[in-house]
C-alpha cells in the first residue's frame, strides 16, 4: 500500500514542475494537460469515496462539478492524501466497484497506480520536459502490475496495450509505459 503514496508523490512532482503555459498542451491521452490533471484528481477522490462505501452513481454525482481550482498542486496533493488514507483503511480483499464490476481492493489499487504513473509521464511528454520518472516508483508499479497485465488490459482503459516490439533489455519505465499503450 505504501506504493500508492510513492505514485501519488511522483504525479504531484510532475504537476509542480509543469510550466504555466502547458495547461492546454495535448497529452498522449488525447486530452489537454489541464484536463488530465482534472481526470487524476477526480479519480483520486472517486476512489476515496468508493473505498468509503459510497456507490458509483452517488460518487459520480458528488464529483460532477469541476474538481481542480486555481491551485492544481494543492488539489492533486489533497486528493492523493484522501485516496491513500482510504486505501490504508481498507482490506486488500474487500470488494470495490471497479470499471467492469466489483473487484478486490488490491486490483483497484493496481488500476490507480498505473493511472498515476502513466499519466505523470503523459504530462511530462505534453510539456516537453525530461520524461524520466522516479525509477524506484516505476519498478515498484511494474512489479505490482506486470503479473496481472492481462486482467488489467481487460478493463479496456489503456489504449492500444503492449506493442509486442520491445527489446529484451528495455528499461522498466519503457516496459511499464509500453504495457499500457504508450510508445516513448
Amino acid at each position: 500500500m505504501e506504493l500508492i503514496r510513492a505514485a501519488s508523490a511522483e504525479f504531484e512532482r510532475v504537476v509542480r514542475q509543469l510550466p504555466a503555459d502547458s495547461s492546454e498542451q495535448p497529452t498522449p491521452s488525447g486530452i489537454s494537460a489541464r484536463e488530465l490533471i482534472e481526470h487524476v484528481v477526480v479519480g483520486n477522490r472517486f476512489t476515496a469515496l468508493l473505498l468509503a462505501g459510497v456507490g458509483r452513481g452517488e460518487a459520480r454525482a458528488m464529483l460532477a462539478a469541476k474538481q481542480v481550482g486555481d491551485d492544481p498542486v494543492a488539489d492533486v496533493s489533497e486528493s492523493a492524501q484522501r485516496q491513500a488514507q482510504a486505501f490504508f483503511a481498507t482490506s486488500p480483499g474487500q470488494q470495490v466497484a471497479g470499471p467492469n464490476g466489483n473487484v478486490p481492493v488490491a486490483a483497484y489499487l493496481r488500476f490507480r497506480l498505473v493511472d498515476l504513473v502513466v499519466h505523470a509521464w503523459d504530462l511530462l511528454r505534453a510539456a516537453r520536459l525530461d520524461e524520466t520518472l522516479d525509477p524506484q516508483t516505476v519498478l515498484g508499479v511494474l512489479n505490482t502490475v506486470e503479473p496481472h497485465l492481462d486482467e488489467m488490459l481487460s478493463f479496456g482503459a489503456y489504449g492500444a496495450g503492449p506493442s509486442g516490439t520491445l527489446p529484451a533489455d528495455a528499461s522498466p519505465q519503457i516496459r511499464l509505459l509500453d504495457s499500457f499503450g504508450r510508445r516513448p
